[in-house]
């Protein structure tokens, strides 16, 4: 009696006897196609072929032979399917000769022999080998015009991979068993649309490199990428929720501009906090999100990248459509960043969390007062609980050096050469210290109105003098990381912002802090990320306050040095040196208000600070 190998699920099983065979293939446990082997020779058949008697091969002739792309040594080559163009990477001394069927088309090719190639990615294993031998599915895609928000691999549109829908198409090289099928798409129904193997239109796209999801709005808009950098406990989670909040609001009535979820399933995390937040069933009753976490399901993924378990942050992408028939929609990327991240040390390939802070058009550094010793001491109300409850210490300058060291070494920066990424070292928890801030945030609008065009302006004059205050608080505080940030990036802010707009309260339990929805209201908590789009063009700013009924006067003795405003301070005398961001504006000093120079050459929007715009 004939007995028989099955590769099934992606690994050998067997042998069956021949009549156990025809039963399985009766109850529909396996199909005609699937690939059997007698155990004599490492020639596989489909089943149909078997059981009929035939005992040649699966019939693949010369002319279907994978074209061989290339060999590094004898064990590392690439080739590819003859039909679909599907690339593999493949290991020449395992799998000399085998027949292979492909996990794109699903037709079946041969490795050549005679360059001591054989196997693939998907190809069936040796016999006597029970797992299966998938190689890195990420092949080497030639670089694009298109740029993926979770690895950041360059590619063209022609590479992007689809992604099945039938619900029993699951299973992927590189994501998991449970992860829908990629393909390249190779049959197409009559409006255009591909069609996985069960015959459905599948819609959703995916990376070549990392298979994760990659936006339909992404293929044909630019996309910017601000990312949120801070310690641990600093109130990233609560930060980015709000300020997604507010954007939804604020963009459409002042800036009339609609801001949109362009993946909801990728927004799925923060939808869900917004949701809490926002939308509370009991918004009399204290709220508290989890802190952002290094790894787990709402904030990365888990990717096999050449045979390595990786972790890549989870992207949030937003749709900005201004309004006009010839405005340029652009995607928003935000990340939310770990504190855990900016650890030294913890920047490794298997750990590619901050990779794309090389990448970004905007970097907000969350700065948390409470967690600084000397000003939770010094400046923060005791009666909040963020302060008295769980009193937490964190270098937050070492993080800012560990920000600054990623990016000059993924971007390959020289020394001493500035970073043209604009920052917002936005101050947290302005509610907690604003008692000892001279400004009151709360009666000052960053948005001033273009009476000609009823569309609404960021206020550049009141950022720059809100920024030089809130700079000078941190100069008299942490003058440290004042001079690190203005050191290595060419636009620093300084903008203090509140979440919550209130004190912080304990839940039920009397451990965990969080806010009561009833109670909040964010204070300049937009300003951030309105400073990063102005600076990429994306939203207006109100043209400089000059010198007349303000009763404004000149800087005296200004010079403009290594591109930096150079000055002595009006009040101490000591030298004050601002990047080139100031000039131009207005700030006030001891109450007295002062124009500075226009830096020259320097023009603060739409800095190419990224290659992908």
């Amino acid at each position: 009696m004939n007995h028989a190998y099955l590769y099934l699920d992606n690994q050998v099983v067997g042998p069956y006897p021949e009549s156990e065979l025809r039963q399985m293939l009766a109850e529909g446990k396996v199909q005609q196609e699937t690939l059997c082997n007698d155990g004599t020779s490492g020639e596989w058949l489909r089943l149909g072929e078997f059981l009929a008697g035939g005992n040649a091969s699966l019939g693949v002739s010369s002319s279907s032979a994978a074209r061989v792309l290339s060999v590094t040594d004898a064990h590392s080559a690439v080739i590819a399917c003859p039909f679909c163009n599907q690339e593999y990477e493949i290991d020449p001394a395992i799998h000399q000769g085998s027949e292979v069927s492909c996990d794109s088309c699903h037709k079946h090719f041969r490795v050549p022999e005679k360059l001591s190639l054989s196997g693939a990615v998907g190809a069936v294993p040796a016999l006597g080998n029970t797992s299966s031998v998938w190689a890195d599915y990420a092949r080497e895609v030639p670089n694009g015009n298109l740029l993926c928000p979770h690895c950041w691999k360059s590619f063209d549109s022609d590479n992007l991979l689809y992604i099945a829908t039938h619900p029993t198409l699951v299973g992927d090289p590189l994501l998991g068993d449970f992860a829908q099928k990629r393909f390249v798409p190779t049959v197409f129904n009559d409006i255009g649309q591909p069609l996985d193997e069960c015959g459905l239109a599948a819609t959703d796209t995916a990376c070549p490199r990392c298979h994760l999801p990659y936006p339909q709005g992404m293929i044909d808009n630019p996309a910017l990428y601000f990312s949120i950098a801070g310690a641990t406990s600093s109130g990233k989670s609560y930060f980015l929720t709000c300020l997604v909040h507010l954007l939804r609001r604020l963009l459409p009535k002042a800036f009339n501009a609609a801001f949109y979820d362009v993946n909801p399933r990728m927004n799925q995390t923060l939808c869900g906090y917004e949701k809490e937040l926002f939308m509370a069933e009991n918004p009399d009753k204290v709220v508290a999100l989890p802190a952002t976490q290094i790894s787990g399901d709402g904030y990365s993924n888990r990717v096999l990248l050449n045979n390595v378990e990786i972790e890549l942050p989870k992207p949030f992408v937003f749709g900005f459509r201004p309004a006009g028939k010839s405005a340029q929609e652009t995607n928003l990327v935000f990340y939310d960043n770990s504190g855990e991240m900016f650890v030294p040390g913890r920047d490794e390939w298997i750990n590619q969390a901050t990779f794309h802070l090389s990448h970004a058009n905007g970097i907000v550094f969350l700065f948390d007062p409470t967690n600084d010793a000397n000003m939770r001491r010094s400046i923060c109300d005791t009666a909040d609980p963020q302060v008295s409850l769980h009193p937490r210490s964190v270098d937050q300058l070492v993080l800012l050096h560990e920000l600054i060291s990623r990016i000059r070494r993924h971007s390959n920066m020289a020394n001493g050469e500035l970073c043209r990424i604009p920052l917002v070292v936005a101050l947290g928890k302005y509610d907690v210290w604003r008692e000892h801030f001279d400004r009151n945030l709360a009666e000052i609008s960053p948005i001033v109105s273009d009476g000609e065009n009823l569309e609404g302006n960021l206020d550049m004059d009141a950022v720059a003098d809100i920024s030089f205050a809130a700079r000078e608080l941190m100069s008299r505080q942490m003058p440290e990381l004042v001079e690190t940030a203005e050191r290595f990036f060419q636009q620093v802010y300084f903008v203090p912002v509140s979440s919550f707009g209130t004190h912080a309260e304990v839940g039920e339990d009397g451990k965990a802090v969080g806010v009561v929805p009833s109670k909040m209201s964010p204070i300049w908590l937009e300003v951030p990320a309105l400073v990063l789009m102005a600076s990429n063009g994306l939203v207006k700013s109100a043209a400089p306050r000059r010198i007349g009924a303000d009763l404004s006067s000149e800087m005296p003795k200004v010079r403009w040095q290594e591109g930096q405003l150079v000055f002595p301070h009006p009040v101490t005398g000591e030298a004050v040196r601002l990047p080139a961001n100031y000039g131009g504006h207005r700030i006030s000093i001891a109450g007295k208000a002062y124009l500075l120079p226009k830096a020259p050459g320097f023009e603060s929007s739409r800095l190419e600070s990224n290659p992908w715009k």
